[in-house]
């Protein structure tokens, strides 16, 4: 991490807390003079400081900017190290990873950008991505860390997701199966996992993961007011966006029983009626259990359905 980096992260955990630029020079190993570049780099990135003779160098207000910085301060260590990309704005994450990934761009590449343009979600539908009102992100995982189970990645990334939000607030989100996040009856986030393929082998070469969470949107269009949500809590961009990294990556070290586990005690609709398409017919059933391969068990009063893929509906 470079001066600034440790500086940020010094700030932002003081609590508000002035320090004094020889205690700053005493943490970070460097000369007064090198706190001072790095905190007018701080500045020129539009972060409000205090500074004063007497009391020293207080971070106000973060202005919940996003920046490479801000994020990796909040990773663990481990993570410290991967290459995040922070645009201002992009058409949609997922087709900005895809591309630098056949680029050949290294594993564990994050992709945030302020604003989408053209979002996207399963199914050919789009997500409402507003300029500096949520998380839009992907992350890019190359064949090596996925090993033989690229399935679980959507799963993963809802329980992510979801234990992001437990940690940093006090709400408690569910998963609607397959990748949709709720909160308090709406939708809050939206998944989206791309698979791209090495053309000689016929394997995946690759899995762009994206995430969607809306934080402080309030200004949904007309179609979406009814169902659409957010957060709702002054969280750190920053932050969250570290935290449902750093949990993704928890996540995919764990055993596939492990997450399965975890994305059922999260699930929103087990136990409860749906609705959803088969075979161009409607159907109705309870869902009772989502299965080893992610699949969701529906019993009907004709027999039992088991569903790979898809969109059901849930009275909420």
């Amino acid at each position: 991490m470079t001066v600034k980096d440790n500086l940020l992260n010094i700030l932002e955990n003081s609590e508000g807390n002035p320090l004094s630029g020889q205690e700053l020079a005493d943490r970070l190993g460097v000369s007064r003079n090198a706190v001072w570049k790095a905190m007018k780099g701080l500045m020129e990135q539009g972060y409000e400081l205090e500074v004063t003779h007497s009391r020293g160098y207080r971070l106000i207000r973060s202005g919940d900017i996003l920046t490479e910085e801000g994020v990796r301060s909040y990773l663990p260590d481990d993570l410290k190290k991967n290459k995040i990309i922070i645009l201002k704005t992009v058409d949609s994450t997922n087709t900005y990873g895809k591309k630098i990934a056949a680029d050949g761009a290294e594993n564990g590449t994050v992709i945030i950008a302020e604003q989408q343009t053209a979002g996207r979600g399963r199914r050919g539908n789009s997500f409402y991505s507003p300029d500096k009102k949520g998380i839009y992100m992907s992350v890019i995982f190359r064949r090596g860390q996925f090993k033989e189970n690229p399935d679980l990645f959507t799963i993963c990334a809802g329980c992510s997701v979801c234990a992001a939000i437990e940690r940093l607030t006090d709400k408690k989100p569910l998963i609607k199966w397959v990748n949709d996040v709720y909160l308090e009856g709406k939708k809050i986030c939206g998944i989206l996992s791309e698979a791209t393929l090495d053309i000689e082998s016929g394997t995946v070469d690759s899995v762009v993961v994206g995430i969607g969470v809306n934080l402080t949107t309030d200004d949904f269009p007309e179609e979406l007011k009814e169902k659409a949500g957010s957060i709702g809590e002054p969280v750190a961009r920053n932050h969250i966006a570290a935290e449902i990294i750093t949990q993704l990556y928890r996540c995919l070290d764990r055993s596939r029983e492990e997450n399965l586990a975890d994305y059922k005690a999260h699930s929103l609709v087990l136990g409860k009626e749906v609705h959803y398409i088969k075979n161009n017919e409607p159907r109705s059933g309870k869902a009772i259990d989502i299965d080893d391969k992610g699949q969701l068990i529906v019993i009907t009063e004709n027999g039992q359905d088991v569903l790979n893929s898809g969109e059901i509906s849930v009275k909420l």
